[in-house]
């Protein structure tokens, strides 16, 4: 009998799906700069889920701050889902940022956060790997290093 409980209460467990599965996020990775990294360094293998809304005004409370890298992501959402990333901490522009908007119901994933040309809207269609979206990125030195702040829903042109 307690076989039988036990299993059951397994199983259930395990088909049914986790409540934070398919939430709207996005999710930051940083990629060591092998390059960069030395002895002290940690390499750091953890993602950074963000959800949708949850501002963050200091990147220096979240995993892997401190090691030495440049930042990927993914983004879910619904259309229009907007995101800024800020080079410096509590959304401040003076050291370059980028804002993606969503323009379908795809996930969105960058593997390289200052590709897109400078200062200007740009539109990027869906394709195989990720849906389509817009950015605008404003430029500074080693952006995709120095994401310090994260915030949702503005357009910072």
């Amino acid at each position: 009998m307690k076989l039988t409980a036990f299993l059951t209460t397994f199983t259930i467990l395990i088909c049914i799906p986790d409540p934070s599965f398919g939430k709207d996020e996005m999710v930051l990775r940083k990629e060591t700069m092998y390059w960069a990294t030395t002895i002290q360094d940690d390499v750091c293998e953890i993602l950074i889920p963000i959800k949708v809304g949850q501002d963050v005004s200091d990147m220096r409370n979240q995993p892997c701050s401190l090691s030495h890298g440049k930042f990927d992501l993914t983004l879910s959402g619904p259309p229009g889902t907007t995101v800024t990333l800020f080079g410096e901490y509590n959304f401040k522009k003076g050291n370059g940022f980028l804002t993606i908007k969503k323009k379908d119901h795809r996930n969105i994933w960058l593997l390289d956060l200052i590709y897109f040309p400078a200062d200007q809207w740009y539109y990027s269609e869906a394709n195989e790997d990720s849906g389509a979206f817009e950015t605008f990125y404003n430029p500074s030195p080693i952006f995709e290093e120095s994401i310090s702040s994260i915030k949702w829903g503005i357009n910072t042109q």
